[in-house]
């Protein structure tokens, strides 16, 4: 039995060497461009980031005191250069992502640094 014990920790080390370290929740993470959605206070999807009421949202977001980081998808920068110097303003740090395994339509996030209770984001309603 204990043998068995050790062989399984070999194998996970094994694993881990060759497939690097297990992920909590990786489509959720692709999805909230890197983060998890607990740590999300608002986000919106391209489409809804095109709208003036999509952009408005993130810009009322952006003064939430729980904001820590604006993350952009790259696909959305040039949309969103009003926005990174609110935020610059706001004190918040902010990051454009243009990692291909991002899956999904969100475009703009703010990060909390701590979990959040938000029940319903943005980009989790109808569309527009």
């Amino acid at each position: 039995m204990r043998g068995s014990k050790n062989s399984s920790e070999l194998e996970k080390a094994v694993q881990a060497g060759i497939h690097g370290t297990p992920q909590l929740r990786p489509d959720e993470r692709r999805r909230f461009l890197g983060f998890f959605r607990e740590r999300v206070i608002q986000a919106v999807t391209f489409k809804q980031f095109l709208t003036d009421e999509g952009f408005k949202v993130m810009e009322e977001a952006l003064s939430d005191p729980r904001g820590v980081e604006l993350v952009i998808h790259q696909k959305a920068r040039s949309r969103a250069m009003p926005l990174i110097a609110q935020a610059r303003k706001e004190g918040l740090d902010f990051t454009i992502v243009s990692n291909p395994n991002l899956r999904g339509e969100v475009a703009v996030i703010l990060v909390a640094k701590d979990a959040v209770d938000v029940p319903v984001l943005y980009s989790e309603k109808e569309s527009q």
